[in-house]
């Protein structure tokens, strides 16, 4: 992109920022900046296992208002200490991000984020390295 703004090499988030899932065929989705999150998450519908060729397998209805069925084959479960300062279990995939001109894969934690006004947060473990924000501002990445 053009003309996006940059800082000794790191690339300026606003507080959200429009994103892709470019392995799940997914784009413009505005997510939330969230730099006191460590990891980063992402809403589903519904999440359950399924037994394919005798291994397991999470699938879930990925962001709001998605009838498709996305599945993974790799996936774990983590213990995740949400906003309210609840402590949650939840299942932990590695998905591939693009914010801008930056793209890497990314652990993702899946909940129901129904409630929260982004169906994604990024958290620190994505932003590291590569961004800084200014909270006062809003898609300096991305076109809006």
């Amino acid at each position: 992109m053009e003309d996006t703004p940059q800082y000794q090499g790191k690339w300026i988030l606003g507080n959200k920022e429009k994103i892709a899932f470019p392995d799940l065929e997914r784009q413009n989705i505005v997510a939330r900046i969230d730099s006191g999150a460590q990891s980063s998450s992402a809403h589903c519908d519904k999440i359950w296992i399924e037994r394919m060729a005798g291994e397991k397998v999470l699938c879930c209805r990925f962001l709001k208002r998605s009838a498709k069925v996305v599945r993974f084959n790799h996936f774990s479960r983590k213990r995740v200490k949400s906003s309210n300062g609840t402590l949650q279990t939840r299942y932990s995939v590695r998905l591939k991000i693009r914010l801008g001109e930056v793209e890497k894969t990314s652990e993702v934690t899946l909940t129901d984020r129904s409630t929260m006004n982004y169906s994604v947060l990024l958290g620190r473990r994505f932003l590291r390295g590569d961004f800084l924000i200014d909270v006062s501002k809003s898609y300096l990445q991305s076109k809006k």
